[in-house]
């Protein structure tokens, strides 16, 4: 097993920013060249930035307010040789914030960055990386919570729109990830009120089951 990386830990927020930059642009920039869900009609909601804020006009992505909030969290995670885990407390602090404000948002698409990230990086290989899938899985994890504790309903249909990106096998690495994020969908139907946003629920929960028991896999 790989020990802890002898790098000492970014200096400051600024420089931890720059360096999950240098070390993640690449293996971001392949994961999340498919475009993600996107919710138009929405002011905030889940299309990797909240805002939209995060695309460049060319269609580049920019992550630079992301990294900026996050950056120890970035800087763990853009690096395959850590064996440390990211801090997620950040994290869930921001996307439980009462009132709902962009910053619930930010953590929600920094969720995404570092799912598909990790999706990603065990698909390299064609088969899970047991470290990485741990930490996937602690990340799909956040959301879920911050579903059961908020009655925002942009904020719960942006939650929504990941775990069905994510869930959707799209993109490398995701497939196999379908039976758990149908189970975690599953179980917020007893959660939900709204009959519209339930039937979405059960309907998507549908979509993940048929996505489970598909041949195909990546």
């Amino acid at each position: 097993m790989r020990g802890t990386p002898s790098v000492p830990p970014p200096s400051s927020p600024r420089e931890g920013a720059r360096a999950a930059r240098r070390g993640g642009t690449r293996l971001l920039a392949l994961a999340l060249l498919s475009a993600l869900a996107c919710a138009a009609a929405a002011p905030r909601g889940y299309r990797f930035a909240g805002t939209g804020a995060y695309w460049n006009d060319d269609g580049a992505t920019d992550i630079d307010d992301l990294t900026e909030r996050y950056p120890f969290y970035f800087a763990i995670l853009f690096d395959p040789a850590s064996t440390r885990d990211p801090d997620l407390r950040p994290l869930r602090h921001d996307i439980e914030r009462d009132p709902v404000d962009v910053f619930n948002f930010d953590a929600l698409n920094a969720i995404a960055v570092g799912y598909f990230e990790l999706s990603y990086r065990a698909g390299r290989t064609g088969s899970a990386s047991p470290p990485d899938d741990f930490r996937a899985a602690k990340l799909l994890a956040v959301p879920w919570k911050a579903y059961t504790t908020t009655d925002d309903a942009a904020l719960r249909d942006a939650i929504l729109d990941f775990f069905a990106d994510a869930g959707s096998g799209r993109k490398r690495g995701t497939a196999v990830s379908a039976p758990r994020i149908a189970r975690i969908v599953a179980s917020l139907a007893a959660k939900e009120r709204d009959p519209g946003r339930r039937a979405r629920i059960l309907a998507l929960t549908d979509a993940l089951e048929v996505e489970s028991s598909s041949e195909w896999r990546e």
